[in-house]
């Protein structure tokens, strides 16, 4: 169930529609990936039911309040109704985020508005292979060259954050920059980049950028702020609620298949099901808990390892519970359970490519370090 805090709600958020909205994307999942015009409809009922705007000042989950449990269950929610949709909102939230943190008042005045009184859908894009971007001054404009890979939403992002390499004066580093991809040419797109196992919908193509002017106000801030802590490595905490609902997806998806084929009395079976709900519970309750931290610590230097470090151990505790869940789930519902037309064929694909995200041993390690530091420091953990 999804909550919105009451002291926060917003006339133009309607929660039951929202609602609305999600089934409505879980009944066009199965064939979302097929469509030759992506997810732009899911993402016009999204636009509809405010969900877009939600996160911006005076909205119901506004970034300026303690919103960030309420935040976390909804990108759950959207995951759960489809991944591909989850992962292009998800990055639609991140770079609402980072304009937040780090926009001045007239950037932020201008892509508020775009997306209050136009609907425009934002993205994040940082990876990059070798030929990746780079920004080149050209009279008092820059010149983009490069590309970015695995561009999620390329076909229906009306404003990209993209980051590159900028060495210009007192410029030199890691730059983010917001770019109008209606100036961006459909040849400039490499639709044969993306051919994976699963994640189809989310049309995550190369893009070449190279040749798109910016000015000098398309620059968010100075470089190098990008990797900003605990914002960068606090970020992932994100990705894992969309995740987690794709694991609570397959968890129902199970139940609703024994339940079709009368097996749920099979006390093999129901020990399954016990193992996933359990798995599946202590995922909520790490996003819950990740939530709290990240509003109390956010904003607290002397909390700031404690947060990477909590958002590191919940990323990689929710990779775990969807293995585990997708695991048990492949015992209980067998060959036939993962062929379509059921939606498991699809959610399992899904799941198992999206989980895939960067440095997951360094992750670990990185909090092995952060509790031997503590332990040989005589200093307490928070956690």
């Amino acid at each position: 169930m999804i909550e919105i805090p009451t002291q926060t709600k917003s006339q133009t958020f309607d929660l039951l529609n929202f609602e609305d909205t999600l089934q409505k994307i879980k009944s066009q999942a199965i064939g979302a990936e097929h469509d030759p015009e992506g997810l732009k409809k899911e993402f016009q009922w999204l636009k509809e039911s405010g969900a877009l705007k939600i996160v911006l000042p005076g909205e119901a989950l506004d970034f300026n309040q303690p919103n960030m449990p309420a935040l976390l269950n909804l990108l759950k929610a959207v995951g759960k109704a489809n991944l591909s949709v989850g992962r292009i909102f998800e990055g639609h939230i991140n770079t609402l985020y980072l304009i937040h943190l780090y926009a001045n008042a007239q950037q932020k005045k201008e892509w508020y508005q775009g997306v209050r009184d136009q609907g425009h859908l934002f993205g994040v894009w940082n990876t990059q292979a070798q030929n990746g971007i780079q920004f080149y001054p050209e009279a008092d404009r820059f010149k983009i060259s490069g590309s970015k890979t695995f561009c999620s939403g390329v076909g229906i992002v009306n404003r990209a954050l993209i980051t590159g390499n900028i060495e210009h004066t007192d410029k030199k580093g890691w730059q983010m920059a917001i770019v109008d991809m209606s100036g961006i040419s459909e040849q400039n797109i490499d639709k044969n980049s993306w051919k994976p196992l699963g994640m189809q919908a989310s049309g995550s193509y190369t893009v070449d950028f190279s040749g798109y002017l910016l000015d000098e106000s398309d620059l968010i801030s100075r470089p190098g702020i990008y990797l900003n802590q605990p914002y960068f490595s606090g970020g992932a905490i994100r990705f894992a609620a969309v995740h987690l609902g794709g694991a609570e997806a397959i968890a129902e998806n199970t139940i609703e298949y024994l339940l079709s084929l009368n097996r749920t009395e099979d006390p093999i079976q129901r020990l399954r099901l016990s193992n996933i709900m359990i798995q599946l519970v202590s995922g909520r309750l790490w996003l819950e808990k990740a939530g709290q931290h990240y509003d109390e610590w956010a904003d607290d230097k002397t909390h700031e390892q404690d947060l990477i470090s909590f958002a590191n151990m919940t990323r990689v505790t929710i990779e775990d519970i969807c293995l585990r869940i997708m695991d048990e789930s492949n015992k209980c519902i067998g060959a036939r359970g993962l062929m379509a037309p059921y939606d498991m064929e699809r959610i399992f694909r899904d799941l198992t490519f999206y989980l895939r995200q960067p440095a997951p041993d360094a992750t670990r390690l990185n909090v092995a370090d952060f509790f031997i530091k503590k332990q040989q420091t005589g200093h307490e953990s928070n956690i």
